[in-house]
């Protein structure tokens, strides 16, 4: 694959993550982060989950951007973990 194919797979196919912060004694409130939509389109999903379709198709490269965002905001990355999900788990 090309790099105008890669880049026009990873423009078109949403690349999803579940974000859980279910370490977190406090549920994170989306409002609280507005730099996250950078990162794509952000959905809570249930109480301490949130779900992003993002155009970042690496795990390693999402969560880096992520966790300076969160950082910024002093959340510990021991509160959460990210995964991505697969196009037929969702």
């Amino acid at each position: 694959m090309n790099e105008e194919s890669y880049l026009a797979w990873t423009e078109s196919t949403p690349h999803i993550y579940e974000i859980n912060f279910s370490n977190s004694i406090l549920a994170p409130q989306i409002n609280d982060f507005p730099e996250i939509e950078e990162l794509g389109n952000v959905v809570p999903l249930k109480h301490k989950k949130w779900r992003i379709e993002s155009i970042i198709p690496e795990l390693n490269v999402f969560s880096q951007c992520f966790v300076a965002m969160m950082k910024k905001h002093h959340v510990p990355t021991e509160n959460y973990t990210i995964v991505q999900l697969k196009e037929e788990t969702v």
